[in-house]
């Protein structure tokens, strides 16, 4: 399973990329979880239930994993074997070769249990440096079910206005950084950038522009490696948590592709 890229010559001595395959799901659903709760914002749509939300993660990683318009890569701590940061990609259409083929096992493919039909993906994050971004699917998505015990009035809103905010921006004909995720014990480590760099690298040499929805502490990554705020979904968190006072704003970022070559051992 050849990357598509190049190793980032900034990739931490010890830690190694490659793709991520289903094996990986339940490390990944752990890093996933942990990540975001160093910021519960992040999780105001969440069920309070841990149990619940690992098997509905488990659930989304499985279906996401047999998306053939996906790609998933990771880092990995070779001296413990432990996952460091994963991302996942929506490849627009007509350039599944550019960014690698699929790589994947549709044996694996598990049922989800029907549900709400809702226009969007969960947001996610970029990570934790904090990174974090959400998802970038566009429309016509497929029905997914909420996690048990999640208020899904609250949920279905959140995820149909990151379904307005795709069309809006025409998501689907962008690269697409749909989830990226750091355990907090590896943070500020460049395990987000590492992951992110090489493929901005190939948007550009493809002249794509690239398009995620950033948390809060995610927003000024990306801003570094060239994304802008075109727009904010806000959501009012004093309905629904206790001890906040303002708004959640998960930035809408769009990268515009350089014609400059992007220094990826940077």
């Amino acid at each position: 399973m050849a990357l598509p890229f190049p190793i980032p010559r900034s990739l931490v001595p010890g830690f190694s990329l490659s793709r991520a395959t289903t094996a990986d799901i339940d490390a990944m659903v752990e890093v996933y979880y942990e990540s975001f709760l160093t910021d519960p914002r992040n999780t105001f749509w969440w069920s309070p239930n841990k149990v619940a939300m690992f098997v509905w993660m488990k659930r989304r990683m499985h279906r996401k994993m047999n998306d053939h318009s996906v790609r998933h890569f990771k880092i990995t701590d070779a001296e413990t074997g432990e996952l460091v940061a994963f991302a996942r990609w929506d490849i627009p259409k007509g350039y599944e070769t550019a960014f690698g083929a699929w790589v994947g096992d549709e044996a694996t493919t598990i049922n989800v249990t029907p549900g709400v039909a809702v226009g969007g993906d969960v947001p996610q994050e970029g990570e934790h440096l904090p990174l974090t971004s959400a998802s970038a699917e566009a429309t016509n998505p497929p029905t997914i079910d909420f996690p048990e015990g999640a208020q899904s009035e609250l949920c279905r809103d959140f995820f149909n206005t990151l379904s307005r905010m795709s069309v809006k921006q025409d998501a689907k004909s962008m690269l697409g950084l749909s989830l990226l995720c750091t355990s907090p014990k590896y943070h500020r480590r460049g395990a987000g950038k590492a992951l992110i760099l090489p493929m901005l690298a190939i948007a550009d040499a493809e002249g794509l522009r690239t398009y995620t929805e950033a948390t809060p502490g995610g927003r000024p990554v990306y801003e570094k490696l060239g994304f802008q705020e075109v727009d904010q979904l806000v959501s009012d968190l004093t309905k629904v948590m206790e001890g906040f006072e303002e708004g959640y704003k998960l930035s809408i970022m769009v990268r515009e592709a350089r014609t400059a070559p992007l220094a990826c051992g940077d």
